[in-house]
């Protein structure tokens, strides 16, 4: 028996629900697999790099580059064919707060340059997330609170709040309501992976796998992912909007 109203979204189940669901099935499946080749290709061996950036090569951190970079195309996209302060404004510091994340992910061009030229690390690394500027934590840990707490506010503040108040002139930044299972699934598939590391299903042969000790970017490939749905809302919302109105008149 069909559900009423299913039909119509399936879209949305798919991009908010099982996209995330399969993406970290696959990713945690083969990790914790208990089969090396299987692992290793979410962080894989590589010869001339250190066995700290091992997992840069791997799938989840290329996801996150992809899905970073996307984002990052979409707002020069928007600010090139948006007019009006607001909207640039919004869209460029989005824009510069994702290239900062990429910077940061890719260590400036460092791992790819220790990658191509074979050599092993002979500096210091550049990014601020693995500094100790505060404490003796890396910077990477308030980082990654503020990400939760600013993705908690947005995904899921702000669109229950917008069904009890009208949020005029605020209303095109507000998530969709489909933003708070996906969140969910973050929280939940990021809780699944901790438990598996604390099971000590990471270990093959007696070895530790490569992401030991940084098991939440599994969950920041999800909440990137999740960021470059926003986007797209963003900019369908202030892009298209405007195209369409233009036609009219």
């Amino acid at each position: 028996m069909a559900i009423p109203g299913l039909n119509g979204m399936k879209k949305e189940i798919t991009l908010f629900i099982l996209i995330p669901l399969v993406m970290n099935a696959l990713s945690l499946g083969l990790y914790y697999s208990g089969v090396e080749s299987l692992q290793q290709i979410v962080a894989p061996r590589i010869s001339g790099v250190l066995p700290m950036s091992y997992r840069e090569f791997g799938l989840v951190e290329q996801l996150q580059n992809i899905f970073l970079l996307a984002i990052i195309i979409l707002f020069m996209i928007a600010i090139i064919r948006r007019t009006g302060v607001f909207w640039k404004s919004i869209f460029l510091s989005g824009l510069l707060v994702m290239l900062f994340l990429l910077l940061e992910e890719i260590d400036y061009g460092l791992h790819f340059y220790h990658y191509f030229t074979d050599r092993q690390y002979e500096i210091a690394r550049l990014n601020w997330h693995n500094q100790h500027t505060f404490t003796d934590h890396e910077n990477g840990r308030y980082l990654r609170k503020i990400s939760d707490f600013v993705s908690i506010i947005l995904f899921i503040i702000l669109p229950l709040l917008s069904l009890k108040i009208n949020f005029k002139c605020l209303q095109p930044l507000i998530p969709s309501l489909w933003f708070i299972p996906a969140l969910i699934v973050s929280f939940l598939c990021s809780s699944l992976g901790h438990f598996l590391e604390d099971s000590g299903m990471g270990i093959i042969n007696g070895s530790m796998g490569f992401m030991e000790g940084n098991v939440s970017e599994f969950r920041e490939t999800t909440s990137y992912y999740i960021f470059l749905l926003y986007a797209i809302q963003l900019t369908k919302t202030a892009c298209f909007t405007e195209i369409t109105t233009t036609r009219q008149i």
